[in-house]
C-alpha cells in the first residue's frame, strides 16, 4: 500500500536542501492522476513565489496578515468539509486534496499569534487526512519553540536534512542515528509510519522514500548502501 500520509516536516540549515524537497513534493502533487491544489505560506516572499499563478495555487500569502488570513481559511475549510462529509456519511473527503506549503514556520512561532499557529497546524496534522489536506512545515531551526512537540509528535514524515549539532538531530528524530551528522548537502534522513528507524538516503529520493510501498525491509534494502 503506497504511503499516501503526507504531513511532512523539513527541518535543516541553510543551503541543505529544503527549498529542492519542498519542489520535489509540489511536483509530485502536480503529476497526480487526479487534480490537487496548494496553498503557499511565503515569508520570505522568494521561495514559492515561481508557483503564485500556478493554475493549482488556490491561496497565496506573504504578508504577515495574510499569512493569518489565509490559515484562517484552511482550517474553515477543513472544517467545511467534515461538514460536508458527514451530510454525506463518508469518512474521508471525495473533494481534491489540497497541500499546504509553509515555507519558514519560525516567522510564525515567532510572531504574536504563535498559539493560534500551533492549535491550526496540530489539528490539521490529527485531523487533515481524513479530509484531504495536508501540511508541509519547512524550518531552518529544529527547535522546541519553534517545532513544538505537539506538531513533530503528530507530523506523519519526517525529513531531517544537515542539523547544527547533534542536540537537534535528536529532537527530531527521537535519538542520534548511528550513521551520524549529515554533511551540508546531498543526504537526509526520513522517518516515515513503515520505518522502524529513520533511513539515510540521497536528498532526490526523499520524496519517492515517503511515497514508496509500504516495504520497510525492500526500503532498506534498496538504500542500503547510502547508510
Amino acid at each position: 500500500m503506497k504511503n499516501q500520509s503526507y504531513n511532512t516536516l523539513i527541518a535543516g540549515v541553510v543551503g541543505s536542501g529544503k527549498s529542492f524537497t519542498e519542489n520535489q513534493i509540489i511536483e509530485h502533487m502536480l503529476n497526480l492522476p487526479e487534480k490537487a491544489y496548494m496553498v503557499l505560506i511565503d515569508p520570505k516572499k522568494v521561495e514559492l513565489q515561481e508557483w503564485k499563478s500556478n493554475p493549482h495555487t488556490l491561496w497565496y500569502a506573504d504578508d504577515e496578515d495574510d499569512i493569518h488570513d489565509v490559515l484562517l481559511r484552511v482550517g474553515d475549510l477543513m472544517e467545511l468539509r467534515f461538514n460536508r462529509m458527514k451530510a454525506a456519511g463518508l469518512k474521508v473527503s471525495s473533494e481534491p486534496q489540497v497541500f499546504v506549503f509553509v515555507d519558514e514556520m519560525a516567522f510564525l512561532m515567532q510572531s504574536r499569534r504563535k498559539k493560534e499557529y500551533v492549535q491550526l497546524f496540530s489539528r490539521i496534522c490529527l485531523l487533515g487526512r481524513a479530509a484531504r489536506i495536508h501540511l508541509i512545515l519547512c524550518t531552518q531551526v529544529s527547535t522546541q519553540d519553534v517545532i513544538p512537540a505537539t506538531i513533530r509528535d503528530n507530523m506523519v514524515n519526517i525529513v531531517c536534512l544537515k542539523q547544527r549539532d547533534d542536540q537537534k538531530y535528536r529532537y527530531l528524530l527521537g535519538k542520534m542515528p548511528s550513521a551520524g551528522a549529515l554533511p551540508l548537502i546531498g543526504f537526509a534522513y526520513v522517518l516515515t509510519p513503515s520505518a522502524s528507524r529513520p533511513l539515510k538516503v540521497e536528498t532526490q529520493n526523499v520524496w519517492e522514500t515517503i511515497t514508496a510501498q509500504d516495504d520497510t525491509s525492500m526500503i532498506m534494502s534498496g538504500l542500503s548502501g547510502n547508510n
